[in-house]
Formats: structure tokens, sequence, C-alpha cells
């Protein structure tokens, strides 16, 4: 029989190899001292990272390359990244500088800018042409990512769980409307419970 000490010592360990940190957490640290973050990241046992800082085909104001090297360095692997601003102009020198790093999810952190409304009071809304755009363009990114060997999901916020005008609920849309052998998603606990959902349900 495994001692309790032994099981929670492996527990522990398990934990201390496996876990995963998004860098969205520690941005600011990110953007003064990235390499200084990451060993730190690191040093606190985390094993692999979701990075949130690609523009202008760097992350984090470096090569893809020099990305990939600094997380070798200190000891983490890339496991996901968030992708902003893609459009189908720039989505392919994204796939290649995301496969260059090594990540393995390409994820779609929101739609595109302009296909969201940001209001007044601080609310979001898409609209019924915002929410079929929107569709289109992840089942197309999501056949690019696929024949690169790259697998994309897509991360909600709040107002993917409002009701357009003509009564569509955009993430129940995404979920209807796209390919589940090349589409996946990765759920935000914060942004389901804040739109009032039953992040279960959803599971």
């Amino acid at each position: 029989m495994v001692s309790l000490t032994l099981l929670l010592t492996l527990t522990l360990n398990a934990q201390n190899n496996f876990g995963g940190l998004a860098l969205y957490t520690v941005r600011d640290a990110m953007e003064i001292d990235a390499q200084k973050t990451l060993t730190a990241v690191a040093d606190a046992g985390y094993a692999y990272v979701e990075a949130a800082g690609y523009e202008d085909g760097k992350f984090y104001d470096m090569t893809p390359l020099e990305f990939k090297a600094m997380l070798k360095d200190v000891g983490l692997k890339p496991i996901s990244t968030h992708q902003g601003d893609l459009t189908y102009e720039n989505v392919d020198q994204m796939i290649a500088a995301v496969k260059e790093v090594g990540f393995k999810y390409f994820v779609l952190p929101v739609p595109p800018i302009d296909r969201y409304t940001e209001h007044d009071d601080g609310t979001r809304t898409m609209s019924d042409e915002d929410v079929k755009f929107t569709t289109d363009l992840i089942n197309k990114v999501a056949k690019k990512c696929n024949a690169a060997g790259l697998e994309l999901l897509y991360h909600n916020h709040e107002f993917e769980f409002q009701k357009t005008e003509k009564g569509i609920v955009p993430i129940e849309y995404f979920l209807e409307n796209t390919d589940p052998k090349m589409v996946n998603f990765e759920l935000d606990l914060y942004w389901v419970t804040k739109a009032g959902a039953d992040p279960v349900a959803y599971f």
C-alpha cells in the first residue's frame, strides 16, 4: 500500500513538474525583463507557459527563435499562445512564427477588433454579422493550423454569451458551426461566470 506521505509527495512533484502559467498573468513584468520573469516562473515550479505577447512578428520583442531559445535556457516549454490582431492577411506569418517557437496550440483570444462593439458602460456585444464573420475566420484559420500541425483554440470573454439582436448566442453558434476535428475551446471560467453562464454545462 502506498503511504499517504508518499502519495502527497508524488502529487506535489507532479504539480511542480507539470504546472502551466499564462504569461498574461505577468505581462507587466514580461515587458520590463522577460528573461528574469521567465526564470522566476520556472523557479516557481512551472513547466509550461502560454504566451500573450506577439506583435509585428515577435514574441515579447524577440524573434521566434530568440524566444524559443530563452524558454529552453530557463527550462520552460511553450504550450499555447494567444494571437490577437489576427487577420486573413497576417495569419500565415503568425502560424509560421508559432510553429518556429514550438507551440502546440494557436489560440484566437478574441474576435477581430472590428467584429465586436465596446459600449460606454464597459459592456461588449457582437452583431449577427460579427458572429458569422468570426465563425468563418475560425474555420479558415483552423484549416491552416491543422495543415501546419497546430491545434486551434478559441478563448472566450463574456460577450460571446450575450444574445445578438436576432437571439444568437455567439459561443453556441461557434460550437455548432465549427469543425470539432479542427477547433477546440479554451474556456475562461472567469468570463463564463461573469456572463452569468454555467461553465459546467459548457464543459
